[in-house]
């Protein structure tokens, strides 16, 4: 539909794609508290606390609910706002850089991080494809850890957010069976969220990098070959992990590459660099595994 003088071909310019998961936050809240559905809860609502204030002769019902309820409606509306918002903002993003975007998505164990806590779950999840052809699955990922009481009952829940890249790489798995690239662990140990991986049949390995290894912990299974390990490293994958702006952490196990970070990633930068620095580790194990097929 055309906005111009009649006869011209001038259309409405489309919406800008959103720069990151709150840019159509405050549309959508807009309209939410527009429309009838906050409206008539709130009349409605306020109406059947004035009655039930009257009814009891409570002069804190009576005011008090209304306001209480208005207070609920509000924080129910930017909930949905918010949700609305990072949806925009992922189905934009995946339609425009080649990926599908999913959903929600079950992640198998295949790794320590997609098997830890009690419940897990991936959102925002996107599917697509590397350069090299390998699958690749981008989103976020939560787990939950629940404590429970002497009968069993939970008492206290934590949940832990990650973004996490995921890319199957089985042309390593035979030299490569574990490789756990965590961050150090800081002055509270397992609070900064590497809880997950067991030591058992592990050991850490210390790199030439003394960068590195300020910023990241290297565990390996007993298996591994370590002269295959240290190819592996080789200095300018050693650099990059220890100069890269995000401090990308990773698993491999099972043919399995986990790349991820613990904090949500929600714009199209920081995404962005998730999947550059994704490629640059499935390359090196991807060319280290043919330079030993090779070998």
């Amino acid at each position: 539909m055309s906005d111009g003088p009649p006869g011209s071909t001038w259309a409405r310019p489309a919406a800008a794609k959103p720069a990151d998961a709150d840019s159509t936050r405050g549309r959508h809240l807009h309209e939410l508290l527009g429309g009838r559905t906050f409206a008539y809860a709130v009349v409605l609502g306020s109406v059947a606390a004035l009655v039930a204030g009257a009814w009891l002769g409570s002069l804190l019902v009576a005011v008090g609910g209304p306001i209480a309820l208005v207070a609920i409606a509000l924080a129910i509306s930017f909930a949905a706002a918010d949700r609305r918002s990072e949806l925009d903002f992922f189905e934009a993003y995946a339609a425009t850089h080649g990926l599908s975007y999913e959903g929600d998505f079950a992640p198998q164990p295949m790794t320590p991080l997609l098997g830890a806590g009690d419940r897990r779950r991936c959102d925002h999840w996107m599917t697509g494809r590397l350069d090299g052809g390998l699958g690749i699955g981008l989103g976020h990922y939560t787990y939950e850890v629940q404590e429970r009481d002497s009968r069993g009952r939970v008492k206290r829940r934590e949940k832990r957010h990650f973004t996490i890249c995921v890319v199957d790489i089985e042309a390593a798995m035979r030299m490569f069976p574990g490789v756990f690239l965590c961050r150090r662990r800081g002055v509270f140990g397992i609070l900064d969220g590497r809880d997950w991986l067991s030591h058992t049949n592990r050991h850490e390995v210390e790199l030439e990098s003394t960068r590195l290894c300020e910023r990241y912990e290297l565990w390996i299974d007993d298996g591994q070959d370590e002269v295959l390990l240290h190819e592996l490293f080789a200095p300018s994958f050693e650099v990059l992990l220890a100069e890269h702006p995000l401090e990308p952490c990773f698993e491999y196990r099972a043919g399995t590459l986990v790349v991820y970070v613990a904090r949500r990633l929600e714009d199209e930068g920081h995404l962005d660099w998730m999947r550059e620095v994704t490629a640059r580790i499935v390359r090196r194990f991807a060319t280290e595994a043919e330079e030993t097929r090779a070998a």
